[in-house]
């Protein structure tokens, strides 16, 4: 089983995508953490990827595309993977349709207002990389490993909308895609959700799978 999670920054795919793993037994893969990987390993595939990422420039298609296939071949996603972060255009989008059997969409729906209050206060720690809500939990230190945490660039005010302008842009191409293809389920989610109460929504929709 191969189910996409689709949404702008902040809806909670990361969190969704821990409930489907612990509960279905999915390999969860961002194309940005497969990207640092290669790039840290320095294999064929990561020195391709840094020429790009190195310049500023978005990774073409097809080397996405072939970073993600190298991830998906290995054992532990013999059950299926959950995508994060990939498609995030209509190209990628029939793209991955060439070389991938993709079972479901969840699309998280969150109003501009969810998105600017839950990235307001998301932290990354500098050690581990693991993301926290930390001004809503109320830590200074992270979690997993004891490291220091700060706010990147993307998740200050000032960027947020840019980021998600740039998201609405390309993502109703991306829903009508899957939509023709009777793949789509969209979750509503509310600013006083827990993850738990929006994975609720979602549970039963794949264990019908």
């Amino acid at each position: 089983m191969n189910i996409i999670l689709n949404g702008a920054s902040g809806c909670g795919k990361g969190s969704m995508a821990g409930f489907l793993t612990r509960d279905f037994g999915l390999v969860h893969i961002s194309t940005g953490d497969l990207f640092r990987e290669q790039i840290a390993k320095q294999t064929p595939l990561g020195k391709k990827v840094e020429s790009y990422v190195s310049t500023g420039k978005w990774v073409p298609d097809e080397v996405t595309i072939e970073v993600l296939l190298d991830r998906i071949k290995q054992p532990d996603c013999a059950k299926g993977v959950i995508l994060d972060g990939f498609p995030r255009t209509l190209n990628q989008a029939i793209a991955l349709d060439k070389v991938l059997d993709i079972d479901l969409v969840i699309a998280i729906d969150v109003t501009d207002e969810i998105v600017q209050t839950r990235l307001g206060g998301r932290y990354m720690c500098r050690q581990c990389g693991t993301i926290h809500a930390a001004r809503w939990d109320k830590i200074d230190k992270c979690k997993k490993c004891g490291g220091e945490l700060y706010q990147r660039d993307d998740d200050k005010a000032e960027f947020i909308q840019k980021r998600l302008e740039n998201f609405k842009k390309n993502n109703g191409e991306i829903l009508d895609f899957y939509r023709e293809k009777d793949k789509l389920f969209i979750v509503h989610d509310k600013l006083e959700n827990t993850p738990a109460d929006t994975y609720a929504l979602v549970k039963d929709v794949v264990a019908k799978l």
